[in-house]
């Protein structure tokens, strides 16, 4: 037997007496007076008004790129995005841009 209690032949469950009766319908008048109610004690729906997709737009086709180096590389480039307000695709275009401009 392992330590969980299952063995091989696993285990024995109760028989059910009978099988589960449905759930009687609920009155449409009946759930309108009790959201009624709700609001009168200041309760407001959590569903969302509108559903929208995560994240920005794209405009253009996305890639990643993974670049394992050294922790203090890595570190470095992250504070320098953090400290311009960027995030790490904008510093590496920033880099680029910069690099660009001096070969000319």
């Amino acid at each position: 037997m392992s330590k969980y209690g299952f063995g091989s032949g696993g285990i024995e469950l109760p028989k059910t007496s009978a099988p589960a009766r449905p759930r009687p319908k609920v009155a449409v008048e009946s759930v309108e007076k009790a959201v009624q109610a709700g609001s009168e004690l200041g309760f407001v729906s959590r569903e969302p008004l509108t559903r929208l997709k995560p994240g920005p737009k794209r405009t253009e086709p996305q890639d990643k790129v993974s670049i394992p180096g050294p922790k203090r590389i890595v570190d470095e480039f992250r504070n320098f995005c953090r400290t311009r307000n960027l995030t790490l695709w904008q510093g590496l275009e920033y880099l680029l841009e910069r690099e660009q401009g001096r070969g000319k």
